[in-house]
Order: structure tokens, then sequence, then C-alpha cells
């Protein structure tokens, strides 16, 4: 098994690039065309055409994945912050 030194400036390059996608992965809000499209939707979701329903499903199931996946980053990034609180600001 491989040691590998928290000094090690590859380590430290490696693990902001991690803590950098996580934290953009964190604060990912839907775009508020796709949210409005939802709610419209949502709203007459009796009267809609199969292509209409369609797309509520579609975006009803990319909202939940984009929401559990905001969800992983944020627990992942505060696992790291807790691991290597020198490496992994905040910010």
């Amino acid at each position: 098994m491989t040691t590998v030194s928290t000094e090690d400036p590859q380590f430290q390059s490696a693990i902001e690039a991690c803590a950098g996608a996580l934290r953009r992965m964190a604060g990912y809000e839907l775009h508020a065309t796709l949210t409005q499209r939802m709610h419209e939707l949502g709203e007459r979701k009796e009267y809609l055409t199969q292509a209409e329903h369609d797309e509520l499903l579609a975006l009803v199931d990319f909202a939940q994945k984009r929401t559990i996946e905001k969800l992983e980053a944020q627990a992942a990034l505060a696992r790291l912050r807790a691991a290597l609180p020198d490496l992994v600001s905040d910010a």
C-alpha cells in the first residue's frame, strides 16, 4: 500500500480539485425556467397531453436525481472537511 503525505503538492491539488467539484455540486440549483415549467405542468397534470405528461415525468426525475446528487455532495464535502480541515476550506 502506498503512503501519501498530506504535504505532497499533488495530494493537496487533488483534494482541492475534489473539494471544488463537490462545492459546485453542493450549491447546484435547477434553472428557474425548468422549475417554472415543472410547476406549470404539475398544476394542470389532469389535463396534460401524453407529450406533456412525459415531459413532466422527465423533469421530476431530473430534479430528483440532481437533488440526491446535491445532498450527496454536501455530505461528502462535510466528510472531507472533517478529515482534512487544514486542506479543505468552506469557500
